[in-house]
């Protein structure tokens, strides 16, 4: 076995695209990786590459025959004016800490990207709304393209949306049409998130938050577009008692009962144009 693989191979490497030779070298097979068949990814004279076929596949194979033909594909260099985002803006906070789920049922699966896209936010950031809602609307008006944005957003002002000291159980007093979830997730169940709390209200809009020794950090909404009259009035109350502003960023919606925020482009469930 140590002389099988002790010898060179003299290996090869061709454009599929012009069926031209790019380069050949005599290789030692312990430098050759044990197989083709993965999809290897490789630099030649500074250009990027993927392994898209072998001859023989295996090192057992070519090793024997000291031979060995690689077709390779040139990757592009990827235009960063050709990047497309799905969103104009996304939270710029880190997710809430996962743990695995324990067998909990009736899980809401999100993606990351929803991670406090529609939520409240105490008054006391109006002003930090407005900037945030100032910047998204001009991804808007500026960078939107036919499938998605030239750019994205991140908010990083408000990292304390929630009032000190507000709790899940006031919230779900304010509540009265409402069946609990088991819990939240983000990528698939496994990924839950720890001290998740939420309830499923009419219409599958989902009301839930994160807790930390006791108090709410967070209180989110999903499926907003799908409430009811009763519904919105359910969240109207939340955000009445709770002091809140109900934001839904990538729209530049927001509801407050009490003072005006800048840049808002009207209620959060008002069709978007």
């Amino acid at each position: 076995m140590f002389r099988l693989f002790s010898k060179t191979v003299a290996v090869t490497f061709v454009d599929v695209a012009t069926g031209k030779q790019i380069a050949a070298s005599n290789m030692p097979v312990e430098q050759l990786p044990d197989t083709f068949s993965l999809d290897t990814k490789l630099d030649l004279a500074g250009e990027p590459y993927s392994v898209v076929s072998a001859e023989p596949v295996t090192k057992v194979e070519f090793a024997k025959t000291k031979r060995l033909s690689v077709g390779l594909h040139r990757l592009g260099a990827l235009d960063p004016n050709k990047i497309l985002f799905s969103l104009p803006s996304i939270c710029g906070a880190a997710l809430p800490p996962l743990l695995a789920n324990t067998g909990q049922q009736d899980i809401v699966i999100l993606h990351e990207d929803e991670w406090r896209q529609c939520e409240f936010i105490s008054t006391a950031h109006a002003d930090d709304i407005s900037a945030e809602l100032a910047w998204i609307q001009d991804i808007h008006q500026k960078e939107r393209a036919s499938v998605g944005w030239r750019k994205i957003h991140v908010r990083d002002r408000i990292t304390h949306p929630i009032p000190t000291g507000t709790t899940w159980d006031a919230v779900r007093r304010l509540l009265e049409d409402s069946s609990p979830v088991g819990g939240v997730a983000f990528g698939r169940d496994e990924n839950s998130v720890a001290g998740a709390v939420g309830v499923r209200l009419p219409e599958q809009v989902v009301l839930w938050g994160v807790t930390e020794r006791g108090s709410l950090t967070a209180l989110c909404v999903e499926n907003i577009e799908r409430a009811s009259a009763s519904t919105q009035t359910a969240l109207v109350r939340v955000a009445n008692e709770l002091s809140c502003v109900l934001v839904r960023w990538c729209k530049c919606q927001t509801y407050s009962g009490n003072i005006k925020i800048e840049n808002s482009a009207g209620a959060p469930w008002t069709p978007f144009a």
